[in-house]
């Protein structure tokens, strides 16, 4: 349970999400490692049936990128977004689940994480709408002038956690997480690029250090599975405490916008006050 329902800085918004991300840590990692798992194995078979020629080096992301001849262009580009839209919406679904976990151990509620699967379950495909219409903002964004993309990152910050902790509609949560954040833009704008920098870095550090130790040369076969190992590792380390931050930053942004501290203190001391 976070010790003190009170508006925090970024600094300390950061600082309960580590310890959070903590005292989850087993709950959050199994989730992300149950579906990170069987998605970096279909996305190895996918990049070795495309049959590249070549891998480059690694790029920003810790990662490397499949070369293509001419005749082979389509084919890569196919097995790309194939990748790229399963690897989404695995981890729009560990996000929503990891909610839920974090949530409850934010009020101090235990909770198994299969009972988090089940809660979300049920809004799976409302979970795949908002990760899609997202993506596509953050698109424009980034298309139409490079700094834009801060604008979707910022205003649709908390719409998983409204989504899922307060079961409202598409529509509903990227209202909800528009109410919330207009407000204290650059507060949460600091939190989520602090946030997603930390998770850079690891990734980062994780997939060099994991491509090296399995380096192989040329080969295609070696360097997919390298490849795949190091998002696997980066992926079910950093998913979950992404989500964590963002639950964290929800529940400041409620205290700041909405005095949720009282309610939930309240709901705390008479079981019948809704939150």
């Amino acid at each position: 349970m976070v010790s003190e329902l009170r508006p925090r800085g970024i600094g300390e918004i950061l600082d309960t999400a580590v310890a959070l991300y903590r005292a989850r840590f087993t709950k959050l990692t199994l989730v992300a490692a149950t579906v990170v798992i069987p998605v970096q194995v279909l996305s190895a078979l996918v990049l070795l049936s495309a049959q590249p020629e070549s891998y480059d080096r690694l790029n920003a992301t810790g990662s490397v990128s499949p070369q293509y001849d001419s005749n082979s262009a389509l084919i890569g580009l196919a097995a790309f977004l194939v990748i790229t839209i399963i690897s989404l919406l695995s981890t729009a679904f560990i996000v929503a689940v990891c909610t839920r976990i974090v949530a409850d151990a934010y009020i101090d509620r235990d909770s198994a994480a299969r009972d988090a699967v089940r809660a979300v379950g049920p809004r799976v495909f409302a979970v795949i709408g908002l990760t899609i219409l997202v993506s596509i903002c953050n698109a424009i964004g980034l298309a139409f002038c490079g700094v834009g993309v801060l604008v979707p990152l910022t205003l649709f910050a908390v719409a998983i956690p409204a989504l899922i902790l307060e079961g409202v509609t598409v529509s509903a949560a990227i209202s909800r997480s528009i109410g919330l954040t207009k407000s204290n833009a650059g507060h949460v704008l600091g939190v989520v690029l602090i946030a997603r920098l930390l998770v850079s870095v690891l990734s980062v550090g994780l997939s060099l250090g994991v491509i090296w130790l399995l380096r192989s040369g040329n080969s295609v076969v070696g360097s997919v599975i390298g490849q795949s190992i190091a998002s696997a590792i980066g992926a079910i380390l950093t998913t979950p405490f992404v989500a964590t931050a963002t639950v964290a930053l929800y529940f400041d942004l409620r205290i700041r916008n909405e005095a949720f501290d009282v309610q939930l203190l309240m709901q705390r001391n008479e079981p019948r006050v809704a939150v």
